[in-house]
C-alpha cells in the first residue's frame, strides 16, 4: 500500500518541477497565471490519447524521477543556507528530469499532458499506478 503512495509522491514531486522546467522553455509564458487549484476540463487530454508505449515511457521516467528527486532534494536541504547554489542545483534537477523525460522516449509535451491528467482524474491516476 506504501509504494502507490510513494509512486504518487514523486508524479507530483516531479510534476511540479517538470512544470518549472517547462516554464523554462522557449516560447512560454512565463508571467501566466497559474490556476492549479481549479482545473479546466476542457484543457485536459483524454487518456486515449495516450498509447501502451507512452503510458509505458511515463511509467519509466517516473521510476528515474524518483532517483533524481531523491538525489536532488538531498542537495537542495544541504545548500538550503545558499540560496545561489540551492537555485543552481534545482535548476540541475530541472534538467535532468527533462533529460529523463526524452530518455525514455517522451516529449516534454505528452509527459506533462499525462501529469495533468493523472492530477485530475482518478481512473487514470491508478491505472498508472497499477504500472509502478
Amino acid at each position: 500500500m506504501k509504494k502507490p503512495i510513494i509512486a504518487m509522491a514523486a508524479l507530483l514531486f516531479s510534476s511540479a518541477l517538470t512544470a518549472t522546467a517547462t516554464a523554462q522553455q522557449p516560447g512560454t509564458q512565463q508571467g501566466a497565471p497559474q490556476s492549479q487549484n481549479m482545473p479546466q476540463q476542457q484543457n485536459l487530454p483524454d487518456a486515449s490519447e495516450f498509447s501502451d508505449a507512452d503510458l509505458d515511457a511515463f511509467v519509466a521516467t517516473q521510476k528515474d524521477m524518483a532517483g533524481i528527486q531523491q538525489k536532488y532534494s538531498q542537495k537542495l536541504k544541504a545548500n538550503q543556507d545558499k540560496p545561489k547554489k540551492a537555485m543552481e542545483v534545482q535548476q540541475e534537477a530541472q534538467q535532468k528530469m527533462v533529460e529523463a523525460v526524452e530518455d525514455n522516449g517522451l516529449e516534454l509535451k505528452k509527459y506533462n499532458q499525462i501529469v495533468r491528467l493523472a492530477q485530475y482524474d482518478a481512473d487514470f491516476r491508478a491505472s498508472l499506478q497499477e504500472k509502478l
